[in-house]
């Protein structure tokens, strides 16, 4: 986000900020309350990333206490004084990111026949990226990994330019990851959208468990709790305490797409759309009750012709437990110690969140689920629910 709110789209990015209720903030300054959500950097390295002067990062940090963005504080460890970003700081950086977002899907550039799968967070983006690899590759073997395959347009880490040169170069057909929902992105009638779901409270289970990975630095989760990286098994009490925070969080911002309210309002509006022709709908039990049936249908949909010899091998290359073996191929994490590859597909079934709930906890989930979805997506949804029971 620091590259590009200070380049190219800066310009547009602070228009857009303006008209969502914070014309008074110059760029400089959503680069400092960037960085500072994020953490706590000395001046000098604020005016390293944005290449001036301390002298000119203090009067901007000045500027931005006077109109509310931060305030002064305590630092709890050493007691020295600095500041903090406010709530308003905070919903700055959200809509700046909401501006980078809906700017790179506007002005991306896309080919007859690509595919974009958007999904919410831990919900099997992987596994449709991997289905998507098979039927574009014809191959159990794919040729570079995963991520090179199939690069995540609106990743923050990544430039715009950057992005679009990896998309620009690629001479297959090109499948593209995101987690923003298809109300945020233009569609485009020549380009498949596949949205896969999965129910919430699996899907909140399992980034629980990713959040607390070894050997990924500490960071906010999506319900506004700090991960501080215990040993897997060791979670205990901590992740049914994190998943009845997670269920009672209302954030709908596009910083965090994993809460209750972004994750059913990114399915729900897929469910309207689920009678278009570019839009197909994917359920996470679905897959694992029939993945060859459902590779098959999706292939159907995306007009890919697989010659019959070649399903039994593509088919096994997409189950769990292959593609947990190739964890190091197709893990999106950088960084990820090798021991702890294939903790990223964790357990791969159903029913981990109706496990750690009581009926009086699943019944409050199904209150808050019912407040903001249409009943019909929940029944799609939610299948298997009076089965399993709590």
């Amino acid at each position: 986000m620091f590259r590009e709110a200070r380049d190219g789209d800066a310009l547009t990015i602070i228009a857009r900020l303006s008209a969502a209720g914070f014309p008074d903030l110059p760029r400089d300054g959503l680069l400092v309350l960037a960085a500072m959500t994020l953490g706590s950097p000395a001046v000098g390295d604020l005016a390293q990333r944005l290449g001036t002067t301390e002298e000119a990062v203090t009067l901007t940090i000045g500027t931005l206490i006077q109109s509310g963005y931060l305030r002064p504080a305590v630092m709890p460890d050493s007691g020295q004084a600095t500041t903090a970003p406010t709530e308003r700081a905070r919903a700055a950086v959200r809509a700046a990111v909401g501006a980078i977002v809906t700017a790179r899907w506007a002005d991306f550039p896309f080919r007859e026949g690509d595919i974009v799968i958007s999904t919410p967070l831990k919900s099997g983006t992987t596994w449709a990226q991997m289905m998507c690899a098979l039927l574009v590759f014809l191959a159990p073997g794919l040729p570079a990994p995963l991520s090179e395959l199939s690069p995540w347009l609106d990743w923050q880490r990544t430039t715009r330019d950057e992005v679009y040169a990896q998309l620009a170069a690629q001479e297959h057909r090109r499948f593209i990851k995101t987690h923003t929902p298809l109300n945020e992105m233009a569609i485009h009638p020549e380009v498949t959208y596949i949205v896969v779901a999965r129910h919430p409270l699996d899907a909140a289970v399992s980034l629980c468990h990713q959040e607390y990975l070894p050997n990924k630095s500490p960071h906010r989760s999506p319900a506004g709790q700090r991960a501080d990286s215990p040993e897997p098994g060791q979670l205990g009490d901590r992740v049914h305490e994190w998943l009845l925070r997670w269920i009672d969080t209302d954030d709908t911002s596009s910083v965090n797409r994993d809460s209750l309210p972004s994750v059913v309002g990114h399915l729900t509006d897929a469910w309207a759309r689920r009678g278009e022709p570019n839009v197909v709908l994917l359920h996470y039990d679905d897959l694992s009750a029939d993945l060859e049936g459902e590779m098959r249908r999706l292939a159907a949909r995306l007009a890919v012709t697989v010659p019959e010899e070649k399903w039994p091998g593509l088919v096994e290359a997409a189950t769990f437990k292959q593609m947990r073996a190739a964890a190091d191929q197709l893990q999106p994490l950088p960084g990820m110690g090798e021991k702890h590859q294939a903790m990223f597909f964790r357990r791969g079934t159903s029913g981990a969140g109706r496990e750690l709930l009581t009926a009086a906890e699943l019944a409050r989930y199904h209150a808050q689920a019912a407040r903001i979805a249409p009943p019909d997506l929940l029944a799609w949804l939610h299948r298997g629910d009076g089965a399993r029971g709590a």
